[in-house]
């Protein structure tokens, strides 16, 4: 007859079973299993080692591309931008000391700031697309017409190349210092602007600095403004965008050499090292007969500098 005790004996064989074929299996396969595990992760000490390595010799790389780039800039460079004003604006992601770097290089080429201003992540957040529209209509000095436009970072890069170049629409336009003023002190009132240096609206020549490809879920409007940005400083004078980063999907760079891109506009994908005198030198270019170049190391430049293209 089976009974409760007699279940109660055969779960306990079972479970005894169990134990007994844990035990010896944990014990046949503990040695190759070990040494399998110690393999691995010898395999992965070894790779990290590489990689840490290899990030050195990058970055030694890089260090000694800026300093040779430092030291041919003062000769390389001079004279070539005499009588210019050059604003620089930077985008986010770029390093405080990449910008500053860039400003030396205006004064090697004998360039007079036309001022620094640094865009943040704000501006290019489509979330304020309708607070930059309705600023626009605040900050637009009288003498130009505001653009129409849902897009209201189009509007505002409209406005802000206006302010700070004396053009709007490639046309001559009166700007007053308290245009200037009321259109940067707007766009810092929101947290999307930070002046380094005064516009002063004389820029006869604009670098934009601009960094990797933005990846959030917002990405493509993003990276969108970005190129919105830039062509509407390149339609007032002439331009060069300079990027810290071509990596990543959908990166601005890519999209203003492409062919489709009406405005004219140079690129450089190397701004971090010698990509500088290489904007610089595309700058005068662009100034003197309106050549236009692709330069840097990334995929569509013709070469490092102009004379090797």
């Amino acid at each position: 007859m089976i009974n409760f005790r007699y279940h109660l004996v055969s779960l306990t064989a079972v479970f005894l079973a169990l134990t007994v074929g844990l035990i010896l299996g944990t014990a046949a396969l503990n040695g190759p299993a070990m040494e399998a595990l110690e393999a691995t992760s010898q395999s992965l000490r070894d790779n990290n080692n590489a990689l840490r390595e290899e990030i050195t010799a990058l970055q030694d790389e890089l260090e000694d591309d800026q300093s040779f780039a430092s030291e041919i800039a003062p000769s390389y460079l001079a004279e070539k931008l005499t009588g210019q004003n050059v604003l620089v604006v930077a985008l986010p992601g770029v390093e405080t000391d990449v910008a500053e770097s860039v400003e030396e290089m205006l004064g090697h080429a004998d360039a007079t700031s036309a001022g620094r201003i640094t865009l943040l992540d704000d501006y290019f957040d489509p979330a304020n697309n309708d607070e930059l529209a309705n600023l626009v209509d605040g900050v637009t000095p009288d003498t130009i017409e505001a653009p129409v436009t849902y897009n209201g970072a189009e509007a505002m890069s409209s406005i802000l190349a206006a302010v700070t170049t004396s053009s709007f629409e490639g046309d001559p336009v009166e700007i007053t210092a308290g245009d200037i003023t009321t259109a940067t002190t707007g766009l810092e009132e929101f947290g999307m602007l930070a002046v380094e240096d005064e516009p002063t609206g004389a820029a006869t020549g604009v670098i934009v600095i601009g960094s990797s490809a933005a990846t959030d879920s917002d990405a493509e409007a993003r990276n969108a403004a970005i190129v919105t940005l830039a062509n509407a400083f390149a339609v007032d004078a002439p331009t060069v965008y300079a990027t810290t980063s071509s990596a990543g999907d959908g990166n601005p760079l890519a999209t203003l050499r492409s062919e489709e891109n009406e405005a004219t506009i140079s690129t450089i994908d190397n701004a971090s090292t010698q990509g500088q005198i290489a904007a610089l030198v595309s700058l005068t270019d662009l100034i003197s007969d309106g050549t236009v170049h692709h330069l840097g190391t990334g995929e569509g430049a013709e070469g490092l500098l102009p004379d090797a293209a």
